[in-house]
């Protein structure tokens, strides 16, 4: 008799288990509120090219507004360095390029993949020299990238930049 009770009670009893877990009570999760990410980019890579085959001056109008570091140094593409230097000059006026925010200067370095940054004055001529800071630059506003000096049909040159846009 205990035998047949047995039989009937365990598929029974197993159901009921199974049912009713392992006795943990659920709770409401935990909610905390999500970082916001809205108004908030990844830096994007913006290269700017000058190609001396094509022109010896590149004009860059910005898109939108941005933040940005100064490369600390362009990639060359192709052609030789010796005795070139590349300007690229922020926010010039388009009708007086004499009037800028600021401009730097690019030299030949000991390696013929790139050239390094020598200086960066403002339009007054007031040296500075920052490659770590973010400087603003709105929409509409021009990048100039130029040969200065010696003649360079055969040199391409890239400046490429980790632009935060907004």
């Amino acid at each position: 008799m205990l035998l047949a009770l047995a039989r009937k009670f365990c598929p029974i009893l197993s159901l009921a288990i199974a049912t009713v877990g392992c006795g943990k009570k659920i709770s409401e999760a935990q909610t905390q509120p999500a970082r916001s990410i809205e108004n908030q980019e990844l830096p994007t890579t913006y290269i700017l090219r000058l190609d001396g085959s094509v022109s010896s001056s590149q004009t860059n109008i910005l898109p939108r507004n941005a933040s940005f570091q100064i490369p600390d140094r362009l990639k060359v593409r192709a052609g030789s360095t010796l005795n070139k230097v590349v300007d690229i000059i922020y926010d010039v006026d388009q009708y007086d390029s004499d009037v800028f925010d600021f401009k730097c200067s690019y030299v030949t370095s000991s390696s013929q993949n790139e050239m390094t940054l020598t200086y960066c004055e403002n339009d007054n001529g007031n040296d500075f020299y920052d490659t770590v800071s973010l400087f603003p630059i709105k929409e509409g506003q021009s990048i100039v990238m130029k040969f200065s000096g010696a003649s360079s049909p055969d040199l391409v040159v890239e400046a490429i930049y980790s632009m935060k846009w907004k």
